[in-house]
């Protein structure tokens, strides 16, 4: 594959620091006969130029300038050209299951319980590298929005796009979601299977037990994330009005915590609950995550960079080892001999 560019382009930025430097050893060249002048009179000045190349200083100066700017441009790590490399992995299959009904809507965890607990994904994400991920919406029902990947900048986009419109059937059908996950996990790899399931626990099926009983014959294990507070709160439309019921009697929604335990109880996972605020110490999950068996991902497609850094830093350092070869002061030879050829020349005259 062609193409280039930089990994690190920010760092090209201190080539710019190099033109002050520059412009300050242009001034300090010019002014250094004025700073001569004041302690040697202008008549002895040859004599102290004499064994004075000017070129040679000029040329060690080209060279330190050249060092430091090829050193910023191999610090940048410039490439040009790439190719995929094939990968085979090993690692967990995750998908969080993120609950979008209505219900996460409510309020006593600000801004709100959808986005307590999408703050609680992006927090699990980076410490789980090495497995794959997907993301599912659910509520009347369930899809996968963020197949199973090891990019997890993909399940980041995702997750950072959901919102209450990703799944159109309202509802909480948790049973429906169990079915749709044991149909994901059977078309992945043999790595452990693990659905994070993220809801208040306000469920609205009848088939709930034997859902969970065949999730539990899959291996499938359910780690349930709890969003909201006993106490709960009213529900509201996006236009600001309350959601209520054929009486004209607010709808409360609270968190549902046997629902959850009953997930979690059956397959062998384990049941967390987030704080008033929404917060989770999520160093628990993760750890549960990192202890699952891990198995063959299958074989992954990952394009590779071709870093051309090496030839930039050579240059620099090239120039490092000549600059000193360079001697500002000419040769005895050559200062010997130019008073001998000035007699030579006054003789004849």
């Amino acid at each position: 594959m062609s193409g280039g560019g930089f990994i690190f382009p920010q760092v090209l930025w201190g080539l710019l620091a190099l033109v002050p430097l520059v412009a300050l050893w242009s001034w300090i060249s010019s002014r250094r006969e004025d700073v001569v002048a004041r302690f040697v009179v202008r008549e002895n000045w040859p004599l102290l130029n004499r064994t004075v190349s000017k070129s040679a200083r000029f040329h060690r100066s080209v060279l330190i300038i050249i060092a430091l700017s090829a050193s910023i441009v191999a610090a940048a790590r410039p490439w040009w050209g790439s190719r995929e490399r094939h990968l085979s992995s090993r690692g967990v299959n995750v998908v969080f299951a993120i609950d979008v009904s209505k219900s996460m809507a409510a309020a006593d965890i600000l801004p709100n319980r959808l986005e307590a607990a999408k703050r609680i994904v992006r927090q699990v994400l980076p410490e789980i590298h090495g497995n794959c991920v997907g993301i599912m919406p659910f509520a009347g029902e369930a899809f996968l929005q963020c197949p199973l990947t090891s990019d997890f900048s993909i399940a980041q986009d995702v997750l950072q796009k959901l919102d209450f419109g990703a799944v159109s059937y309202q509802g909480t059908d948790i049973p429906q979601l169990l079915n749709t996950a044991e149909s994901i996990f059977l078309r992945s790899g043999a790595g452990s299977r693990a659905l994070v399931i993220i809801t208040d626990g306000e469920d609205h099926s009848d088939a709930l037990a034997e859902a969970v009983e065949r999730a539990a014959k899959e291996n499938i294990r359910i780690y349930a994330l709890g969003i909201g507070t006993p106490a709960g709160a009213p529900l509201r439309m996006p236009d600001g009005s309350y959601i209520e019921d054929s009486e004209g009697h607010k709808i409360n929604s609270k968190l549902n915590t046997e629902v959850l335990k009953e997930l979690a109880d059956k397959t062998g996972g384990s049941a967390y609950i987030a704080g008033e605020t929404g917060n989770l110490d999520v160093g628990p999950l993760i750890n549960d995550l990192q202890g699952l068996a891990k198995g063959d991902l299958g074989e992954m497609k990952r394009v590779v960079h071709e870093e051309r850094y090496q030839w930039p830093l050579a240059l620099a350092i090239l120039c490092l080892l000549i600059e000193p070869l360079i001697r500002e002061r000419r040769s005895d030879s050559i200062r010997k001999s130019r008073p001998a050829q000035e007699k030579k020349g006054a003789a004849s005259a």
